[in-house]
């Protein structure tokens, strides 16, 4: 394993979140960006498709804090008890922790406010700050680390761009749940991925080198 692409793929997606964080921070802690617009309108429109509410509504919950919650415990309990995962399960745990702690900082520090339109009535009071978006960091973090675990287990590469593929799809659906239900800026949601990104290729060298100690020590 080329550890020094992960290093500097991560380096890479950290310059971005931090370019778009400062630019969130200078001139949209009150507003959108130029291109945040169009897609809150479009989703907008669809919110008039129940089944959309509904699908979007849902899918935004389980992956809210108490959700999420829930979510990253079950993981780690499949990963540890079913799958025999320990550096797996501590990888996971740990990214979840550092995202969780990262993310409650930066909304402190760049205090962007939620989107004031286009809200569904259910979460017409979303609390909190905007700028990154938790849900979005949260689906990183979670199907990105179950894609990278089964990543060195898949033999198959058509296997593996499938889960890739499959993985991609749950991380945008989650992203536009939340403009969808609209409590963020699409700007919000792309934060949070970079975020989200960032962590994994920056941690997941460490993983490997600690899954390999664990293999030479068995």
């Amino acid at each position: 394993m080329n550890k020094k692409i992960y290093y500097i793929s991560g380096a890479i997606t950290t310059l971005a979140f931090l370019i778009l964080a400062l630019f969130v921070k200078i001139d949209f802690t009150h507003g959108p960006f130029p291109f945040d617009r169009p897609i809150q309108t479009w989703a907008f429109h669809l919110q008039s498709s129940s089944g959309l509410t509904y699908f979007f509504s849902h899918m935004t919950n389980i992956f809210g804090d108490k959700g999420g919650i829930i979510v990253a415990v079950l993981l780690a309990l499949v990963l540890y008890l079913l799958f025999k995962q320990k550096e797996a399960t501590i990888w996971f745990a740990a990214t979840v922790v550092l995202s969780l702690a990262l993310n409650t900082v930066i909304k402190v520090i760049i205090g962007r406010e939620r989107p004031d339109i286009h809200r569904l009535a259910a979460f017409a009071n979303e609390a909190g700050k905007s700028f990154p978006s938790g849900h979005s960091i949260f689906a990183t973090i979670i199907f990105g680390s179950i894609f990278f675990i089964c990543l060195g287990k898949l033999k198959n590469r058509s296997s593996k761009i499938l889960l890739g593929i499959l993985c991609i799809i749950l991380i945008a659906l989650v992203m536009f749940s939340r403009i969808f239900v609209g409590v963020h800026y699409p700007s919000d949601t792309i934060g949070g991925l970079f975020e989200g990104i960032s962590i994994l290729l920056l941690t997941y060298p460490t993983y490997i080198k600690y899954q390999e100690k664990s293999k030479k020590t068995n």
